[in-house]
């Protein structure tokens, strides 16, 4: 039962990438995990044990698979993505994911816009506390794609204590990457027809911070002796910091001097560390036999003076199985 206790807990705070924040959430591996102490606790067992899941994911998240606050980021250009992913999880903590993320883009159709691979370590049990680590790489096909993820390395750390009935957390990431943007201008000057185009580099850097508070409620043998039903809010404080350096190749150097004179001419980008939003997650997960089924929403509130739109949501639908 202690161990069961355990990995409710630590799934609850295994990390889930903004350009300047971040977010602690259940993932599908976690909720793999949630099923195999399920099942132990079922046959009672309480030893670690190796294994792996498959799932597929049906929502809108496509810039991280970790961080909810950074897909809050990603505009109304995206639809619905699909992300098959399989994973292994090793008894002693370790654990590693590979995903492909398929959707329709708008100019070739339905098809996979990128890939990740996930190294992870999750400390396997402790009473008092749960932490861990990830690295994830980002395979982009196209970086001049507006359905690709800006980021493609991204770190995090987590560490929460588990006493309180509420249990505060912190989580702490950094991620980089890159993208670009392409504009072009066909036109006529001293009466003869020019094609002037501006390839455009996007360099990004962000730290991030976040801290949260959750609970986990869990009702167990609802409909099967071997079915289980969790629901865990947290509410949290995003915190960072972020830098885009921006470069400039074009066949038009005389005018993007001309534009940088005016100060019409976008320039590197540096947001200070600061307070950038609150955020909602709740997850849903219901496990029975060796499946489960996971909804998952989050709501994000931009605090900083801004443009565009403040409110934003991410939700995302995962079907898995253990094995």
């Amino acid at each position: 039962m202690s161990k069961f206790i355990f990995y409710i807990i630590i799934c609850t705070f295994y990390s889930a990438h903004s350009l300047a924040q971040s977010d602690i959430k259940l993932t599908a591996a976690d909720s793999a995990q949630l099923l195999l102490a399920l099942s132990n606790m079922l046959d009672s067992t309480d030893k670690p044990t190796s294994y792996a899941t498959v799932n597929i994911a049906v929502g809108n998240r496509l810039f991280s698979q970790r961080n909810n606050t950074v897909n809050a980021k990603q505009g109304d250009n995206i639809t619905t993505v699909f992300t098959p992913s399989v994973s292994y999880f090793n008894k002693s903590g370790f654990n590693a994911t590979m995903a492909t993320y398929l959707l329709n883009d708008a100019s070739k159709g339905f098809s996979a816009v990128q890939y990740s691979a996930t190294a992870a370590y999750d400390l396997p049990e402790n009473k008092h506390f749960s932490t861990g680590a990830s690295y994830t790489r980002y395979f982009v096909k196209d970086k001049f794609s507006a359905y690709v993820s800006p980021i493609q390395n991204d770190l995090y750390g987590y560490f929460s204590y588990k006493k309180y009935w509420l249990e505060p957390g912190v989580a702490v990431g950094y991620s980089t990457g890159q993208y670009k943007q392409l504009i072009t201008k066909d036109t006529v000057i001293n009466n003869r027809r020019r094609f002037l185009y501006d390839s455009i580099t996007n360099n990004l850097k962000a730290f991030s911070v976040l801290l949260s508070v959750s609970h986990n409620f869990e009702w167990y043998q609802l409909l099967h002796k071997k079915d289980a039903l969790f629901f865990t809010p947290s509410i949290m404080l995003n915190v960072g910091s972020s830098k885009t350096e921006i470069m400039h190749q074009s066949n038009a150097t005389f005018l993007l001097n001309l534009l940088n004179k005016k100060g019409k001419l976008r320039r590197n980008q540096n947001t200070p560390f600061q307070v950038e939003s609150i955020g909602l997650n709740v997850d849903v997960n219901y496990t029975i036999g060796k499946f489960n089924f996971q909804p998952q929403l989050y709501l994000d509130y931009y605090l900083p003076s801004t443009d565009t739109e403040r409110f934003s949501q991410v939700f995302t639908f995962n079907v898995g199985y253990s094995f």
